[in-house]
């Protein structure tokens, strides 16, 4: 089938389930496989997702390949990097500093890290948790993707890095998400409870929880059914970029399954791991449509707590609908995984309602991706931006306008796809598209030379 005709499908699937039908639906796994195979042939989602009731799955499936090398397959099984998914777990950590009284939400930092700068002194923990620190993005420092990620440090250590720079506001008085925030609550934790922060998450979150394929996500250890991560470089794949072990921390260092990720948020909504004050705590939006841990929003008319995540060769997220006790996870092992649309899109069919993605890509990153693409000897794309869109148009062929389902994946209404290889600066270097079943993919090349080749593939039409 093509992606057109599948796109079509679907449509007629979304409007004739009601909400009751679809969720209990014997065929809800079926065409939920018929969704997300569209990705997978695409070639831009590789990983696992489930969906669950309860506890209970009603779609669990992998995709892809765990290491492209040896040409191992994902299973459901797999072990994945969660990225920023972590800061749930680190959310929950102090939570259970805070019930066991070593700590309040409402306590100054520096009570428990001595030593921060001084216009820091103004910083809570719950400032921290719910990214209203003012403090700058560590992954922002300029030599952060080829040097500074790649050294092992301590948490503090990592801190550190920032104590020259600027407040980006003074503390409480805005909001920017900051994963700066959560590798200091690490520190924190160290610093509270006397162990390493992996060691007080597995001691006091994942054993109670039953989590048994949750944990550090150290490139040294040894580690069974661990996903390898990719991404993609002037049209082809390549192994990510490496990472240290400790330097995502409290704000992206663990890797999990998705049964894991199942038995997580079951724990939590059932008070296996937080007390409920604790949960509520979490639970409650600071204003700024985030609690602790994670966003707090609305799809589909239901509560949704939802965390994505995204480091090197990988991309995730976890949705969790609490009033019905469904989670939707989905795990990719690649950076091109549309995760946040993926999981919407299911979520869409699984109420029998249309999908709400509500994907938004600035206007800085599109222009990053403007220009020209190789896609064959004699074939090139051109991406171009009219406002807030991409538009798409091959050699010989109409234009098209782009929908973005990440900020690297975009499709078109035909079920055509373009994911974006990018360098991790963010410059383009490359793009794969997806369209009638067959694959295109190649670098990105300077105008002149754009050019050159359809010159060349206008010289070789026949004359009419």
């Amino acid at each position: 089938m093509t992606p057109s005709r599948l796109v079509a499908l679907l449509l007629i699937v979304f409007a004739l389930c009601a909400p009751a039908q679809a969720q209990d639906s014997s065929d809800f796994a079926e065409k939920a496989a018929a969704l997300v195979d569209a990705a997978a042939r695409a070639k831009v989602f590789s990983g696992a997702v489930i969906v669950a009731r309860n506890g209970q799955p009603v779609f669990r499936r992998a995709y892809g390949p765990a290491n492209r090398e040896w040409d191992i397959a994902n299973t459901p099984e797999t072990r994945f990097r969660i990225g920023s998914i972590t800061k749930q777990f680190t959310a929950a950590a102090i939570l259970k500093l805070a019930e066991s009284g070593k700590l309040s939400l409402d306590d100054a930092v520096v009570r428990h890290v001595p030593g921060l700068p001084a216009s820091w002194g103004g910083m809570t923990i719950r400032m921290l948790l719910n990214h209203t620190s003012g403090l700058p993005n560590v992954t922002a420092l300029p030599d952060y993707p080829s040097v500074l990620s790649r050294l092992e440090r301590s948490p503090m250590e990592t801190v550190a890095l920032l104590f020259g720079e600027e407040m980006l506001f003074p503390p409480g008085t805005g909001y920017e998400y900051s994963s700066t925030g959560y590798i200091l609550l690490a520190a924190l934790i160290e610093r509270v409870s006397g162990i390493g922060f992996e060691a007080y998450v597995a001691q006091e979150l994942l054993a109670p929880a039953g989590l048994r394929a949750t944990g550090d996500s150290d490139p040294g250890a040894v580690l069974p059914r661990r996903a390898s991560g990719y991404h993609r470089v002037a049209g082809e794949w390549r192994n990510a970029p490496p990472l240290a072990a400790s330097a995502p921390s409290g704000a992206g260092g663990l890797t999990a399954t998705v049964d894991d990720l199942v038995a997580w948020d079951r724990a939590l909504l059932s008070g296996q791991v937080l007390a409920p004050a604790s949960l509520a705590a979490m639970s409650t939006d600071n204003g700024h449509g985030y609690g602790l841990g994670w966003y707090l929003g609305t799809a589909y008319g239901q509560r949704l707590w939802s965390h994505g995540g995204f480091i090197n060769g990988f991309a995730a997220i976890k949705d969790t609908y609490p009033d019905l006790g469904l989670t939707i996870v989905v795990l990719g092992n690649t950076e091109t995984t549309p995760a946040q649309t993926l999981s919407r899109t299911i979520a869409a069919l699984y109420f029998g309602l249309r999908p709400e993605t509500e994907i938004a890509v600035s206007d800085g990153v599109l222009d990053r991706y403007v220009g020209f693409y190789r896609i064959g000897p004699r074939s090139t794309l051109r991406l171009r931006r009219e406002g807030d869109r991409l538009f798409a148009k091959a050699t010989g062929l109409p234009g098209f306008a782009l929908t973005p389902e990440s900020d690297r994946v975009f499709s078109a209404p035909d079920g055509t796809r373009i994911a974006i290889d990018i360098e991790p600066d963010g410059r383009a270097t490359g793009l794969m598209i997806h369209a009638d079943d067959v694959d295109r993919s190649g670098p990105r090349i300077d105008p002149a030379t754009a050019r050159r080749i359809t010159a060349r593939r206008v010289a070789r039409l026949p004359v009419p």
